[in-house]
């Protein structure tokens, strides 16, 4: 990660044009940098309008200044002036995203010269799972569906890797290096403990649940509030809002199972799901697109269980619960009355 590249991510936080994807990198590089935090901190502090020592503000936007320089091209200048203060947030916010992407656009796209960390990404198509292992030992077991990024050596002071969709990790401890799963709307991060972690991109929600030692999770749009999990514990964040509850169980023949962790054994459990978050399952269980013709039908409750039942065995079981009917054609399932 160059200086420059940290300009051009905090010029695009500061100027809220920042992506998804952008947030979760920048979020990364303050992890592992106190240098960058303390700017970071220092930047939003003098941006919010609060009272922060002149000499150090100007420290950082000399710093900011000489990042952002053209080689072969007129430098730009910032210019601190109290009474004009709203001027210069607006100025240098502009200059820190335009120059600040010129630079990094220039370098990589002429000279083909980055130093950005190199991460190497893993996917799971539907009906697959696939299992990883890092450098450090850890393994990731992926659910379907799902991306994973990582690098292929951890050298930074924290171990970061990247995640959309769901996956469980059994993370190798070590004390001094924190492993750290980040997913677009939250970091999760621990130092050797068994966790699941599910953030699929066309969920309402996204959560992590905890089977042995400790996790932290920080969120995104607030990154002062932290929840701190213990075994057992599933963290949930809908709507912004987070929550901690216990692990569901569902009682079948013989030892109650952890719907959260099922699918690791290949099992398919849900308990007084809606019909569209059972097809969400089910789209992702059997690769299939699932499209309902009665907005009602989406409303239905189910609880079930399944291991190896095909497709239409699965359905025809949720037809003995409410009555539906439904018709297949290819990859596409269609429910209807």
């Amino acid at each position: 990660m160059t200086d420059q590249r940290f300009t051009e991510l905090l010029g695009k936080q500061l100027a809220g044009e920042i992506s998804p994807d952008e947030s979760i990198e920048l979020k990364s590089v303050l992890a592992g940098s106190a240098s960058h935090r303390t700017e970071y901190e220092l930047l939003q502090t003098y941006f919010n309008g609060e009272t922060v020592e002149d000499e150090n503000v100007d420290q950082v936007f000399n710093r900011i200044k000489a990042q952002i320089t053209v080689p072969g091209e007129p430098g730009l200048t910032v210019i601190k002036n109290k009474p004009y203060n709203i001027w210069l947030k607006i100025a240098a916010v502009v200059a820190i995203v335009i120059a600040g992407a010129l630079v990094y656009n220039r370098e990589a796209i002429f000279f083909n010269k980055t130093d950005r960390l190199e991460l190497t990404q893993a996917l799971t198509k539907a009906a697959e799972v696939k299992t990883i292992v890092l450098a450090d030992g850890s393994t990731v077991k992926m659910n379907s569906g799902s991306s994973l990024k990582y690098p292929e050596h951890f050298t930074a002071g924290t171990r970061d890797i990247y995640l959309s969709g769901e996956a469980f990790f059994n993370v190798k401890k070590d004390p001094e290096h924190p492993f750290i799963v980040h997913t677009e709307q939250l970091a999760v991060k621990v130092l050797g403990t068994a966790f699941d972690v599910k953030a699929y991109p066309n969920d309402t929600f996204t959560e992590t649940t905890l089977i042995r030692g400790k996790v932290s999770i920080s969120l995104k749009n607030n990154i002062k509030q932290t929840f701190i999990l213990k075994p057992n514990d599933k963290f949930t964040l809908s709507d912004g809002k987070g929550s901690i509850s216990r692990l569901t169980l569902f009682s079948g023949a013989g030892a109650d199972k952890v719907i959260e962790t099922a699918w690791l054994n290949h099992e398919l459990i849900f308990k007084n799901n809606r019909f569209y978050e059972v097809a969400k399952l089910f789209e992702r269980w059997y690769g299939i697109k699932i499209s309902f013709k009665e907005q009602e039908l989406k409303e239905i409750q189910f609880t079930g269980h399944f291991e190896k039942e095909s497709l239409t065995e699965a359905l025809n079981v949720l037809k003995l619960i409410d009555n539906f009917n439904y018709s297949v054609n290819g990859k596409n399932v269609y429910i209807y009355r």
